[in-house]
Parts: C-alpha cells; sequence; structure tokens
C-alpha cells in the first residue's frame, strides 16, 4: 500500500508505489487513521487507513494522493484506491487501482477453491496460503512469509527482522515505537506502537529520507482487526 524506495526513485529517476482502498459495505465497528506523506523535510501528499468489521469480516480502505513538483520542472501525481476483504485474517478480495501519473496498475484478487487468484498488472495466477498486503496496517503480517504488492499484484518473499526500540516522529512528537526491516522486494522500515499500531515507514531515497508518519490517530486500527 504505501510506497518503497525504488518505487520512489522513478521521480528521480524513479516511480511510487502506495495502496490506497475504498469503502467496504457497513459495519459493526470502524477506525480510520490519517497520514502524512514526505520526501525529505517537504510534505508530498496524504493517506488513510479505514478499517471496519462486521462479524469475522474486516474491509480495509486505504485513500493515498501525492504531488510532486521538483523545482517546478518535474511534477508528478499519484492516486490509489484499493479495497481488501478478509475473513478471519485470510484475504479473500482485493479491487486495487492506481493512477501512477497517467500509467494505470491494478491489482484485482478473488478467493476461490483454488486458492486466491489475482489477477494484476505485475503478476495474474494463483497466490497460495495466507499472504499479507503491503497495506502495512497490522503488525500480524509480519509474522506471514508471502506478500501481495497492493499497486499492482506482484508476489514476493521478503526478509522480516526486528530492528529494536526506535522513536518515529508523528504528529504526536517522537513516538516511542519497534523497528522492523523489510528487504527483498520492498525495502521499507515499518514502525509499530507500544500497542502494535502502525505508526507509519520509512525509507532512503537517494540520500533523502522518505517517510510515511501518522498525522491523525483516530480510533484502534488493532482493536477492529482482531476483534
Amino acid at each position: 500500500m504505501f510506497p518503497d524506495r525504488r518505487q520512489f526513485l522513478a521521480l528521480t529517476g524513479a516511480s511510487l508505489t502506495i495502496a490506497s482502498l475504498s469503502a467496504g459495505p457497513a459495519a459493526a465497528a470502524s477506525a480510520t487513521r490519517q497520514f502524512a506523506v514526505y520526501l525529505g523535510r517537504k510534505k508530498v501528499g496524504d493517506s488513510s487507513v479505514r478499517l471496519s468489521r462486521s462479524g469475522s469480516r474486516v474491509d480495509a480502505e486505504i485513500e493515498v494522493s501525492l504531488h510532486l513538483s521538483i523545482l517546478g520542472l518535474i511534477n508528478f501525481d499519484y492516486q490509489l484506491s484499493n479495497r481488501e476483504s478478509w475473513q478471519d485474517g485470510v484475504l479473500q478480495e482485493m479491487r486495487s487501482r492506481t493512477n501512477n501519473n497517467g500509467p494505470i496498475e491494478y491489482a484485482n484478487a478473488s478467493r476461490t477453491g483454488r486458492g486466491l487468484e489475482m489477477d494484476g498488472s505485475g503478476y495474474q495466477g494463483i497466490i497460495e496460503g495466507n499472504p499479507a498486503t503491503t497495506s502495512y496496517f497490522t503488525s500480524d503480517f509480519l509474522e506471514r512469509r508471502t506478500w501481495i504488492n497492493t499497486q499492482n499484484g506482484k508476489v514476493f518473499t521478503p526478509s522480516i527482522g526486528r530492528v529494536g526500540a526506535a522513536n518515529f516522529t508523528t504528529a504526536e512528537g517522537e513516538t516511542p515505537c519497534t523497528r522492523y526491516a523489510l528487504r527483498d522486494g520492498v525495502n521499507s522500515d515499518l514502525y509499530y506502537d507500544s500497542n502494535f499500531e502502525w505508526m507509519g515507514s520509512s525509507f532512503s531515497v537517494a540520500g533523502r529520507t522518505a517517510r510515511i508518519a501518522m498525522s491523525s490517530r483516530g480510533g484502534s486500527l488493532n482493536r477492529i482487526w482482531r476483534g
């Protein structure tokens, strides 16, 4: 759902990847968290994650909108809209569409008797097991071996390491978190607070730091996810 180093490099030689979601059906409980996106110290966009629960079903909605202007010469716009539906923690359906500064990318998946069938701009085929997605909204994903890029449907198996305690700057100031490093397929550091709530991510781009940081905490995403 959110950009990695290689994607951001497409502006200064790279492209972006962030996931976003559209609304799911009415649910008994929901929570929304807002994020700001920075390149260096400059704010370049906003994102939000909304989880809604009805029984054992959780629907995820993520919205992302980015605009970058470099010296008034390079302009880059990005919008992603993606819906994920989960049943008992297992992905049942995904509908994702991204306007990547003009080119359209997509990741559409449905669970059938054969497994999770993906029709994406980057991958078509069956995805076995219980994959995570690059939406990052739950630390439970860190325990999963197979991941899906929500922008294009590509499947990858990252290495995931617990780096340790770290302060991460959010709208609440220096927020104590645990930092996890994802490598191979994505290169990003993820930050979860003491309640395992996702606070954002960071990565290096051509000597600059790109960050996605919580701008409004809202309700507990974990409370919705875990029921």
